[in-house]
């Protein structure tokens, strides 16, 4: 599959990156600071004991907290995942939310954290996550790589 990617003129309004889509991970956006993601579970996502596979739930959480960085810092914000810590609680079983919020943004730095819940409301999995705020970015400075 080749995928042919625009050059970014906005942050705003962008779509889903391809991997998202793929996986159908649906954004809900960031109200008072805390971005929303959820997936409903389907048969591709499952590992061999029929649970959420380990890499979907990161993904989830990954995704909800470069949202909530990006709205901690402005639309323009462009950020990369340096370092994730993760920790899983239980199987992940039926639709999954992910909510997660910017604790501190520096001028090229963000600290996230998310949680993933299953309907029932039980936790699933926690992370924290650092971010760099990479060039052509709202934040970052000339000297930031990414």
């Amino acid at each position: 599959m080749n995928f042919q990617f625009q050059p970014v003129t906005s942050m705003n309004n962008l779509p889903p990156a391809p991997f998202i889509e793929h996986v159908n991970i649906k954004n809900h956006g960031v109200t008072d600071g805390v971005a929303v993601s959820e997936v409903e579970l389907r048969q591709h996502h499952m590992n061999r004991i029929e649970s959420a596979h380990g890499g979907l739930i990161a993904t989830l959480l990954d995704n909800a907290m470069v949202s909530a960085g990006r709205a901690a810092a402005g639309p323009e914000a462009r950020l990369a995942t340096i370092e994730m810590k993760l920790s899983f609680m239980r199987a992940g079983k039926g639709a999954l939310r992910c909510t997660a919020r910017c604790l501190h943004s520096t001028s090229k730095l963000a600290f996230c954290e998310g949680e993933v819940r299953d309907a029932s409301g039980n936790l699933i999995a926690r992370a924290s996550s650092t971010m760099q705020y990479v060039i052509g970015s709202g934040k970052a400075s000339a000297t930031t790589r990414a």
